[in-house]
């Protein structure tokens, strides 16, 4: 062997690790992707999933009551919320918000608009005051 092939080998060892390393860091970024993409899908769907449950606990409710049963302080929004919001989701912080101000179309019929907020664990927003990034899901329905 001349002096001059001597390390060559090497040299091709190294490059070789280092396009190795580079992938295997590549793939490693892709799982944390893929991982915080289906832990907001799970939320967003069990969020759906409640929010779908309480709509339509309120659409067989009397009409002329809905609104006292489930207002924040209701009786019926309390057992609800305290049953699956509380003793039965995986929401972390979940609260659940009733807006009854929009317009309804008739008097016979009723607008709510539900707002399920739950805090992302593990999110840290820079710009946000808080240290705590905020999922959210609302939903609106005509009630008759």
């Amino acid at each position: 062997m001349t002096k001059q092939a001597r390390g060559f080998v090497l040299l091709e060892a190294l490059v070789a690790l280092l396009i190795f390393s580079l992938g295997v860091l590549g793939m490693v970024g892709f799982q944390a992707a893929s991982t915080k993409i289906a832990t907001d899908s799970r939320f967003r769907t069990e969020a759906a999933l409640l929010a779908d449950e309480l709509m339509a606990k309120m659409a067989t409710s009397d009409l002329a009551t809905v609104r006292s049963d489930y207002a924040q302080g209701g009786a019926k929004f309390k057992a609800w919320y305290k049953d699956r919001v509380v003793g039965g989701s995986y929401l972390p912080n979940a609260t659940v918000t009733i807006d009854w101000s929009p317009p309804s179309y008739t008097s016979q019929t009723l607008v709510a608009v539900l707002t399920i907020e739950w805090t992302n664990p593990g999110v840290v927003d820079n710009k946000a005051k808080a240290s705590e990034v905020k999922g959210s899901y609302t939903t609106t329905a005509m009630l008759f």
